[in-house]
């Protein structure tokens, strides 16, 4: 996670949106995107084992948290804002995985019903 005390760069919709205008035409899905993004990006800080700042993507309603540290890669999904109840994700094109956000006793048989 990061320190509360640190203020984070910030580039939020309005300022993709600004980006857009300067750019000229581009794809309506880009546009959409951009419009929706919230970009966060707290520095990193070495005597605490990081190697790059935290860059926290705000999308979807859900936000992503990425830093490389010294001994691992940490990455930090947060959905508290969705309805979501499981998340896939795939490593290295290694396959589906997947995590439950919560304590859902019955999540099997809700994705397989029989």
């Amino acid at each position: 996670m990061t320190d509360a005390t640190q203020t984070p760069i910030t580039i939020d919709p309005g300022r993709w949106a600004a980006a857009l205008d300067a750019l000229g035409d581009v794809e309506p899905v880009l546009a959409e995107v951009l419009a929706n993004l919230n970009l966060r990006v707290y520095p990193g800080d070495a005597r605490r084992g990081d190697r790059t700042a935290y860059v926290v993507i705000d999308l979807h309603g859900v936000s992503i948290g990425l830093r490389r540290r010294c001994f691992d890669l940490y990455l930090h999904l947060d959905t508290t804002d969705t309805e979501d109840r499981l998340i896939a994700f795939e490593i290295n094109g290694g396959g589906e995985t997947h995590h439950p956000t919560g304590p859902y006793p019955n999540l099997d048989q809700e994705r397989n019903p029989r």
